[in-house]
């Protein structure tokens, strides 16, 4: 994570952070909350409003080109736990926080065309846990991904959508 030097002012002046799955071997949530506050004075320093994290995905797939940047690794109640610190964190300096990439983006390859179907308690179990901690911690917003479910868009799906809202 950190702020992209798209301008020219900003180049030089920004911190390289390390990725939210180095984040997630710490196993602390008071250093991910620590971590959220200084990315967000950063990020709030430069005149941001937003940050597009946390990615809590969960490690499904070993070769996705994502996983880096996924702060559950294997591990959805470590992601729950390390969600809300983060979002916290971030927060606590003006700034919001938006979760990523929305439920059952496991994959990379043919991520437009991949269609997931999980049951109810695989989901809960396994796939909500880091989504729901988000947004019990207040996150300001969720990033769309672009797999299916069930055949529909996961961002579009009233189900996953329902779900987490109405928990």
């Amino acid at each position: 994570g950190g702020f992209r030097t798209m301008w020219t002012e900003t180049v030089g002046s920004v911190t390289v952070f390390p990725s939210l799955l180095a984040m997630a071997a710490t196993w602390n949530d008071k250093t991910v909350f620590a971590f959220g506050q200084a990315l967000g004075k950063e990020f709030s320093a430069k005149g941001a409003n937003a940050i597009l994290g946390p990615s809590v995905n969960v490690h499904r797939v070993a070769r996705n080109g994502r996983n880096f940047e996924y702060m559950s690794g294997d591990d959805p109640m470590l992601g729950a736990a390390l969600a809300t610190a983060y979002v916290k964190g971030v927060q606590s300096q003006g700034i919001f926080a938006v979760v990523k990439h929305w439920v059952f983006n496991e994959q990379e390859t043919h991520r437009g065309a991949e269609s997931s179907k999980v049951d109810d308690k695989t989901s809960w179990e396994l796939y909500y846990p880091a989504f729901q901690a988000a947004v019990d911690a207040g996150v300001g917003a969720a990033m769309c991904s672009y797999n299916k479910v069930s055949g529909e868009y996961s961002c579009a799906n009233k189900k996953t959508l329902d779900d987490l809202h109405n928990r």
